[in-house]
């Protein structure tokens, strides 16, 4: 963990408003989802619970099974990140419900998925270059390969994860689309070029820091 600031707080709070933001932008488009919305939206509707709620005890599962194995990546991003994004999804979708109820145009819908996509990058560059934290799923890998000692190496683990989150998702009747390949592919690029010219230089920019102890 990094030296707690404010200024570094807000990104990751503005981050995780804006990855929320994307995701509901998301599923109104039904065109697909990240891998570990996928899933939770398929379980959530075998469970009859909303998306946020779902979402929530989820993460709160695979917290517990990262605190004892790769609890420094734990911080209060993660609480912020586990606790908000899908309630966050959630308001927005009935936000956007009472804006139009119309979306069965395709080029509409991609342009939305298009949208939803560059502000999820943003969002998620906001939220993890001050290193406050991260969710309990992205850490999953990092635990599987601790686990596994290294045998089963970082890029193989999370490749693992999000297929079998797709697979779990689709099998329970969440849409996998167009936006689900682009998420597995080129999220990383985006994000890294947004975290390289917006966000580290935002925290390079900030006055005194406030040391809190993690």
């Amino acid at each position: 963990m990094k030296t707690f600031t404010w200024r570094s707080f807000f990104m990751v709070l503005f981050g995780n408003i804006l990855i929320g933001l994307a995701v509901a932008i998301l599923r109104v488009s039904a065109l697909g989802t990240d891998p570990f919305t996928t899933i939770n939206l398929g379980l959530s509707s075998l469970f009859d619970l909303s998306f946020g709620m779902y979402q929530l005890f989820f993460n709160i599962i695979l917290l517990a099974i990262v605190i004892p194995f790769y609890r420094k990546s734990l911080g209060i991003g993660t609480i912020v990140n586990m606790v908000g994004i899908g309630f966050i999804s959630d308001f927005f979708v009935l936000c956007i419900s009472f804006i139009t109820d119309d979306l069965s145009h395709l080029g509409i819908r991609l342009i939305l998925m298009a949208m939803a996509f560059v502000i999820a990058c943003f969002g998620v560059a906001l939220y993890i270059t001050p290193e406050l934290g991260v969710a309990p799923y992205d850490a999953m890998a990092f635990v599987i390969e601790n686990v596994s000692k290294q045998k089963i190496p970082f890029p193989i683990a999370r490749i693992t994860t999000d297929v079998l989150c797709v697979a779990i998702g689709f099998s329970f009747g969440a849409i996998v689309g167009i936006a689900t390949v682009i998420f597995a592919f080129f999220t990383g690029p985006l994000v890294q070029y947004f975290r390289r010219h917006i966000a580290e230089p935002m925290l390079k920019q900030q006055g005194a820091m406030v040391p809190v102890k993690n």
